[in-house]
């Protein structure tokens, strides 16, 4: 008998850890999105988009908007920021926690928010409710696969813990 072997499997506890961490950092992005997704219906229904950021690109309405756009547009593309970077957190953590399927449903999530990000830069720049439009459909496939990811979790006893 070896020392793992009495003291139980090594590798349980450190993985049922990551799986904690990754369901921890999922349920953290789909809140991020569903605040995002409230500022960005006050910023559509109230506010107004800065001049300077139309016709100059993505980057250039990012930055039109959170220097010259009102706060809560500012505060709406800095969650936006925030939210590529959490989410590339989480494919990380479940590549470091080898959950195949949370690896891709983080993945695709990421790629979502990326086109959410660069759809409301666009809209900044534009105006155009395409724009806005590819925005709310980019979020809401980002926030089924971070919701998946919660109810995937080990198994059918990941839900009970």
């Amino acid at each position: 008998m070896t020392s793992s072997d009495a003291a139980g499997h090594p590798a349980a506890p450190q993985s049922s850890s990551r799986n904690r961490g990754v369901r921890a950092n999922a349920f953290a992005v789909a809140l991020l999105i569903l605040v995002q997704y409230g500022l960005g219906m006050w910023v559509n229904l109230y506010e107004t988009t800065p001049v300077s950021g139309r016709g100059k690109g993505p980057f250039a309405a990012f930055g039109a908007a959170v220097a010259h756009g009102p706060v809560a547009l500012t505060l709406h593309a800095l969650v936006g920021t925030l939210l590529v970077l959490s989410a590339i957190a989480l494919v990380i953590r479940a590549v470091m926690a080898r959950k195949r399927a949370a690896t891709v449903l983080s993945g695709v999530g990421l790629v979502a928010i990326i086109s959410a990000w660069f759809a409301g830069a666009s809209f900044v720049g534009s105006g155009k409710d395409g724009d806005s439009f590819g925005m709310a459909l980019s979020a809401a496939v980002a926030l089924l696969c971070y919701v998946t990811i919660l109810f995937r979790g080990d198994g059918p006893s990941a839900l009970s813990r």
